[in-house]
């Protein structure tokens, strides 16, 4: 029979035939340009079906059908040489079995674990009372009056936050809320993200938030407060935690209120650190004292906070830190002299400028200890702003000059600003 009729038979394709004959499986004769089978050929082709459930490779097979076809089914040496092949798969499978057994006990444990961690030994976060004097109306600067609390193991779970200016606020769950802010993020699910980005751009992620992990531990001495400004809330968090100090308050800020309140389940059912602040609010509108942060970490938030309110975040920000404090970010770019800069949208061209967001930087009254680029990488995905461009981020830490410094500095400006009118 031909080939077409032989591959339908046996329901095999003409291409894996052509390969089983290039391999010696399959002794099929050649008539002109075309091959012939005949009855022998199926009773191999079954015989290659019977072997490879037998979980032997094509290898294994053509050692086989070839020792048979030397010595013939019913020979001693034959059925030597194929007994040792079965033991030997035999005794290759019990192994295979065993690490697979291992392998599943280790599956059921790490699933049971996942299922049950931490429901039972469930804590309660809340506002640390330790931290209530970090509090301020955002609106006129003075003491505000809370009321109505409840309490729970230094923690403040319910509350009422009033100021004589008109300023209202409360504390629900452990969240403090700004009511009139609340309002719902648009944002694609994690599991949404992760199947639209590449590996390329998540690692690009990834080695930024590392780099300023060792930013921190190099350059932050056990931080009092420490905050951080995130688009995906909490998203910096999840890798610094373990490094987290025991003793520092960790500052999380989100207007989507149940994406803080998913934030703090995670964290009371995983972890053991209890100081965290959840602010439900906007970051213009924060209700703290100025010069209270030891650490605040800007991961990609700059931009999208310049493209949602037109406003620099990093100046908003920045008067929280205190003197020596350290401000680290990842600051995503690309550079002004590639050639996909000019295709940049108008709007949102400044937040993509290496030069402006380094001088706005430099602008901060900020010592620079350390900065890198990384990159390029180009990505095609949905979810972000910049698609199919050669995209960098610049990686930064610096710390705040104390007074005298930021005096000096001024000083020296001036001076240089007086030589040049005079030349």
């Amino acid at each position: 029979m031909k080939i077409g009729k032989f591959s339908k038979k046996h329901n095999i394709t003409q291409d894996t035939i052509r390969h089983y004959i290039d391999m010696g499986l399959l002794v099929a004769e050649k008539q002109g340009c075309q091959y012939k089978f005949s009855e022998e050929d199926s009773h191999d082709i079954e015989k290659i079906f019977a072997l490879k459930k037998l979980d032997f490779s094509l290898t294994e097979i053509q050692e086989i059908l070839c020792f048979n076809r030397l010595e013939g089914d019913k020979s001693d040496a034959y059925r030597q040489f194929y007994l040792s092949l079965l033991e030997r798969k035999q005794e290759q499978i019990m192994k295979e079995q065993l690490k697979f057994n291992e392998i599943n006990l280790q599956l059921k444990d790490r699933i049971k674990n996942l299922k049950v961690d931490g429901i039972s030994q469930k804590k309660t976060l809340g506002f640390p009372l330790a931290a209530l004097g970090l509090l301020e109306c955002p609106c006129c600067e003075k003491t505000l009056d809370i009321s109505g609390g409840t309490v729970e193991k230094n923690m403040m779970l319910e509350a009422i936050i009033q100021c004589e200016c008109g300023y209202i606020a409360i504390i629900e769950n452990g969240i403090y809320i700004d009511e009139k802010i609340v309002r719902k993020k648009i944002m694609p699910t994690k599991e949404v993200f992760f199947e639209a980005a590449s590996p390329n751009y998540i690692n690009f992620l990834y080695n930024g938030t590392t780099t300023l992990i060792d930013y921190i531990q190099t350059h932050g001495y056990a931080p009092k407060y420490m905050m951080e400004l995130d688009n995906c809330t909490g998203r910096f968090l999840m890798h610094y935690i373990d490094h987290l100090p025991k003793s520092c308050t960790y500052i999380l800020i989100c207007h989507d209120k149940e994406r803080l309140a998913n934030m703090k389940r995670n964290l009371e059912l995983q972890y053991e650190h209890s100081n965290f602040i959840f602010f439900c609010c906007d970051i213009d509108r924060l209700p703290m004292t100025k010069s209270s942060i030891d650490i605040i970490v800007d991961h990609w938030m700059s931009k999208t906070y310049a493209k949602s309110t037109n406003k620099i975040l990093l100046d908003i920000v920045s008067p929280y830190l205190k003197q020596e404090g350290l401000l680290t970010g990842a600051f995503p770019h690309i550079g002004t002299k590639c050639k996909d800069f000019i295709d940049i949208p108008v709007e949102i061209r400044d937040y993509f400028n290496k030069n402006n967001i380094l001088e706005k930087l430099g602008s901060l009254e900020l010592s620079q200890l350390d900065a890198i680029d990384i990159g390029p990488i180009i990505e095609n995905n949905p979810y972000i702003d910049i698609r199919n461009k050669e995209l960098y981020q610049t990686l930064y830490v610096g710390k705040k000059k104390r007074n005298f410094e930021v005096i000096s500095s001024r000083v020296e400006h001036e001076l240089k600003h007086k030589q040049n009118m005079i030349s």
